[in-house]
């Protein structure tokens, strides 16, 4: 990558990786990007990576890429314990957390490695991780694991049942450190498997970190959030770097546009590609879900207040502040339209939360005094 390639995706990545345990490519100080150095299963990766770490402070160190799968690491559950513990050594002695292994999701039986399994006492071919990684778990025995990491080509169903299955078994958090959808039917398939994707990982407390693969991809562009042309992102690359995040601590101030994916909250809700005339992004609601918003009121009293959703003819979007309910926006047709209504609201940092009576899609709500 180009120091005009480091500066495009700068906006959204605040870290990466290149498989390897040093920094080869030292993008602008201008970036703000973390290296994470990778300590990737060669044997001389632990003393580069102790000699990289002598003169540099990372917030993680990364251990051993998918050793499960053939053409990787492809190293059975007790020499991955043994080379984790080798690694774990040397981040412990600079007090970096150590994160891995990065586990392929699955492979076919000739891709796979084959070992005595511990937990199973029987010989395993390891088509799919979690044996796996149990088994290193119980090489491991007492030697502390910071998080789990999984790389996933999948669908997005895939991917959210395979974040949440990591979690439940192994009671860490969870890093994404490869996914795409490879096989998506075309660019916008890949860019709307993206949103939800990265949204489930923002909105998930237990997702620690995650990285896209790649910046440039030889035989599938369609995954590539670089163009060809130094420094210039491709439609997904712009949809990568301008997804939102949902911190808790971040208060929007009103009046003003509060865009429908600046929640802090979602129950029954997805993010998604907005078909409306205007907008990126929009919240698709059933009518269980609710969301829930932080903003901040300079001062007390009624504003106006219109809502830029779609839904059936009859869809009601009710504001709220706990139970009690501020403002409801009629829908007068079907389809994309803008409803207007009134709502009281009180001075300082609040939450509002917006449900609605039927599915809807939600792209913004304005609030003018």
């Amino acid at each position: 990558m180009s120091a005009a390639d480091f500066m495009a995706v700068s906006p959204g990545v605040s870290w990466w990786y290149n498989w390897h345990y040093a920094d080869t490519q030292n993008p602008p100080p201008a970036a703000h990007m973390e290296f994470l150095p990778m300590a990737w299963g060669h044997a001389e990766d632990v003393n580069g990576l102790r000699t990289y770490l002598a003169s540099h402070k990372p917030s993680h160190v990364l251990a051993i890429n998918e050793p499960n799968l053939k053409g990787q690491a492809f190293i059975p559950p007790q020499k991955t314990a043994d080379y984790y513990k080798q690694v774990k050594s040397v981040a412990d002695s600079f007090h970096i957390p150590v994160v891995g292994p990065h586990m392929a999701l699955g492979s076919g039986t000739g891709a796979s490695i084959k070992a005595m399994d511990p937990v199973e006492h029987k010989e395993m071919t390891y088509t799919f991780m979690t044996p796996f990684l149990k088994a290193v778990m119980f090489y491991l025995a007492n030697t502390e694991v910071t998080a789990t990491s999984a790389h996933t080509y999948g669908n997005f169903g895939e991917l959210k049942w395979m974040v949440g299955m990591m979690h439940d078994t192994f009671k860490k958090p969870v890093w994404v450190t490869e996914f795409a959808q490879w096989n998506a039917s075309g660019p916008e398939a890949e860019r709307d498997y993206l949103i939800q994707s990265v949204d489930l990982f923002e909105r998930t407390p237990y997702v620690e970190g995650y990285a896209w693969f790649k910046e440039r991809v030889k035989g599938n562009p369609k995954l590539s959030l670089l163009d060809s042309q130094s420094g210039k992102l491709t439609e997904l690359g712009e949809t990568y770097v301008n997804m939102p995040v949902h911190d808790p601590n971040v208060y929007y101030q009103l009046p003003g546009r509060l865009q429908s994916e600046s929640y802090v909250e979602a129950k029954d809700s997805d993010l998604g590609l907005t078909k409306d005339s205007d907008g990126f992004l929009e919240m698709q609601m059933l009518d269980s879900g609710h969301l829930d918003y932080n903003v901040a009121v300079p001062s007390a009293g009624a504003y106006s207040l219109n809502v830029r959703f779609a839904g059936s003819g009859t869809a009601k979007i009710q504001v709220l502040a706990g139970a009690q309910v501020l403002a409801t926006a009629q829908a007068t047709t079907t389809g994309w339209q803008t409803a207007t209504t009134q709502i009281q609201l009180p001075a300082g940092n609040q939450k509002l939360t917006v449900k609605s009576d039927s599915a809807v899609r939600l792209n913004w709500m304005e609030f003018s005094k």
